[in-house]
């Protein structure tokens, strides 16, 4: 990872500390740990395709669930429905977050060996089974906005390519936004435990 505390410049980091950062984070706005294991595999893939992982994870993490409109709960929902049932055709969902909804619909497109398109908004995305994202129009983060979910025709233009990187950026404002949150799930110090730490008695035979 390249740090640099002074800029707000873009950090560089693996997938797995930003699976192991989002995860952490997710945990520490008060999720469970299926949700902190999802939303780690989310990030993971925004973050292949090039996408702002970070500003979508946050936007999902500083909304609560009151209303029903968390891309991550509805993501695990339709994604787990989908294995059993199919791709809801014309299906409409009122989201805080539509970006992170993507992985999601991508693992449905996986399930079902369908090319799936997401509209939001003047934003169009369209996801086939293992391909990257074709997105057209500008990429909606924050909500809240009515997303349609439907099937694709198969004759649609082809999907991209992966890129070859397998890193994802994150601005330094927002790496310390995830790390605060990260740090609310870390077990503070205490006597008893310092206590215990290190050696204890001799070790000589």
């Amino acid at each position: 990872m390249k740090h640099d505390p002074m800029t707000n410049a873009a950090l560089e980091l693996s997938l797995s500390e930003i699976a192991a950062l989002s995860a952490r984070a997710t945990r520490g706005a008060g999720r469970n740990w299926g949700e902190a294991e999802e939303a780690a595999e989310a990030t993971c893939w925004l973050a292949r395709a090039g996408l702002n992982w970070a500003a979508a994870l946050l936007e999902v993490l500083q909304h609560p669930d009151a209303d029903g409109a968390c891309a991550l709960r509805t993501g695990i929902a339709l994604a787990d429905s989908a294995s059993l049932s199919g791709i809801p055709l014309n299906a409409q969902h009122r989201i805080d977050s539509p970006c992170f909804l993507l992985p999601f619909i991508a693992r449905i497109a996986d399930q079902t060996g369908q090319r799936i398109k997401l509209t939001a908004a003047d934003m169009q995305v369209v996801i086939a089974p293992g391909a990257c994202p074709m997105i057209t129009g500008p990429l909606h983060m924050s909500g809240p906005t009515l997303v349609t979910i439907t099937s694709c025709q198969r004759n649609s233009p082809p999907c991209p390519d992966w890129p070859q990187a397998h890193r994802g950026a994150v601005l330094a404002t927002e790496y310390a936004r995830l790390t605060q949150l990260m740090m609310a799930f870390t077990v503070p110090t205490s006597a008893n435990s310092q206590a215990g730490a290190g050696a204890q008695g001799d070790d000589n035979d």
